[in-house]
Parts: structure tokens; sequence; C-alpha cells
């Protein structure tokens, strides 16, 4: 199974305003902006409108691919963020208080490490706004990465992995589904499952040579990208599989430039997600109907 989003197009000016507004959140909650990595993101982003207002003092081709690499990564992580904020901002803040405090501590880029806890509870929290999105009560401060109340009244255990590299899908998914069946055993309810989330933006093939001439055609080769990697590592998405565990969410991100040829100039960031059923399921396909199509509006 996999969703096909809907696509909501944006000026760049309103991406920056919504996230300044997620800074100004930052401080809000006590972790000042300006002194970790989304404070380095806003300064990339303030580069890019002074640049647009003026002529780029950017001299050389190494100034300008350093440039670019640093405004990509910050378009990432602040569409990953607005998103994060536009679920958690109504809720008591002590829910994801850690998980904020450690999500903003990181470093600027993605690490090739294991060592990047930051993006690691970022992709907690990402997977925790889908189910608050989809109406589900969720909790971030109990026994799993994220647990959420079954509108049976049953429990769903949620474990997450960002996999960064393909060596260790098969070990992190069994990893996953040893950490579900010990959850599931703490509980006495019959309808207790689990669901292992995982993050495969690091593992994907690099597309950012296609400039495609639509949102629409950006969203398919990312689409292609992730049905294709996915579909030859099924075994390894299958690791230690048990019968509590309805499966396996596999999502990544990813952003391209547009090419002249489309009818406007700009840039896309897309959110895919491939849905791996265990075992035929009523429940999960429920679940996916509710969790997917979940755009930035």
């Amino acid at each position: 199974m996999n969703n096909k989003p809907e696509h909501f197009i944006h000026q760049l000016d309103d991406v920056f305003d919504m996230y300044f507004e997620v800074c100004e959140w930052f401080n809000e909650l006590g972790f000042e902006f300006s002194r970790n990595r989304y404070g380095k993101y806003k300064k990339h982003f303030d580069s890019f409108v002074e640049m647009g207002k003026t002529k780029s003092n950017l001299e050389n081709k190494d100034e300008i691919l350093d440039f670019k690499r640093g405004f990509d990564n910050a378009y990432i992580e602040a569409n990953e963020i607005i998103r994060v904020y536009n679920n958690l901002k109504e809720i008591e803040s002590t829910q994801f208080i850690e998980q904020i405090k450690k999500t903003v501590s990181g470093q600027e880029f993605r690490a090739n490490s294991d060592n990047d806890q930051a993006r690691d509870f970022l992709f907690e929290l990402s997977v925790a706004c889908r189910f608050i999105k989809a109406g589900f009560n969720v909790s971030l401060t109990g026994i799993c990465d994220v647990v959420v109340d079954l509108s049976d009244g049953g429990t769903l255990f949620i474990e997450c992995k960002r996999i960064k590299s393909e060596n260790k899908i098969e070990a992190n998914v069994k990893k996953a589904n040893k950490q579900i069946t010990k959850r599931i055993k703490t509980v006495p309810s019959s309808k207790a499952r689990g669901l292992i989330a995982v993050n495969i933006t690091d593992l994907l093939p690099k597309t950012n040579m296609f400039f495609p001439d639509t949102v629409q055609a950006s969203t398919a080769i990312h689409r292609g990208a992730s049905n294709n990697f996915v579909k030859q590592r099924i075994v390894n998405f299958a690791a230690g599989m048990n019968n509590k565990c309805l499966g396996v969410m596999c999502e990544s991100a990813m952003m391209h430039y547009l090419s002249g040829q489309a009818a406007a100039s700009g840039l896309t960031y897309s959110r895919h997600t491939e849905y791996l059923p265990y075992a035929d399921s009523p429940l999960f396909e429920s679940i996916v109907k509710k969790i997917s199509r979940q755009d930035i509006k």
C-alpha cells in the first residue's frame, strides 16, 4: 500500500513566515532558537531573501554550492518542523517538551553516523503528529516511542527507527519487533497492537539531478524511488515479524527544484510513505486511511 498525497502550493515567503513562527514558539518554550540549529536555518532564509533584493555577492562556484547546500538542508528541516509545530502548538507542552529539547540540540546537517539523536526525536514527534492530526489521542511519555489510543479501546505501540545505513534495515526492524512484543506484554488488553515506523530518507537514491516541470512530477519521482527501494528489500522489512505487529510504515522526504519549463519557478518538498502490512488487517487499513494525505496546508 502507498498513499497518493494532495498537493498544496505555497509561496516561498509563506514557508518562511511559517518557519519564523516556529522559531518564536521555540523561544516561548524556553529554547532560544538563535542559539541552536534552527537559528542557523533562519539565517539561510534571511540570506536568501536579502539576495533577492540585491545582487548576489557569491563570487565563485564553491560559494554558490555551499550556499545551495545550506539552503536546501534548511528548507527540508523547515518543512519537517512546521508540520510538527502545527500539530503540537495547541497541546500542553509537558507532553513533548523533552523531545523538543533534544530535537533542537542537534547539528545543522544530517549526520552520516548513528549519532544524530536530534533527528531521531524529530522523527518520533513527526510520527506522533500524524496520529494527532488524524484525531487520535497520543502519548509521548509512555514506555514506547509513541503510544496511541485506538477507537476500539485498544492501544497501538509504535517503535520509531530512523535508519541511516542500508545494511542495518534488518537489524533495526528485528529490534523494533522485539521491543513491540515486550511492550504489549506489559498491558492486559488483548487489543494491544504494534506498528514499526522507519524513516528511510538517507537511504533513497539521490534524485536532485532531476528537474521536474510540476509538483506532481516531483512527487512521482519521489514515489518511484521509494517504491523501488522498499520492494527490493521486502524481506528486510519483515525481519522478526510477529502477529501482534501490524506492519511497517516507511517514510521519507525529498526536495527538488522545478525546471525552466515549469509554469512557475520554485522548489518542492514531498513526504512519501509506504505501508507494508504483515498480514491482512482491517485495523491497519483503517489507520492508513486516517494518517495519510497530510500535506502542510
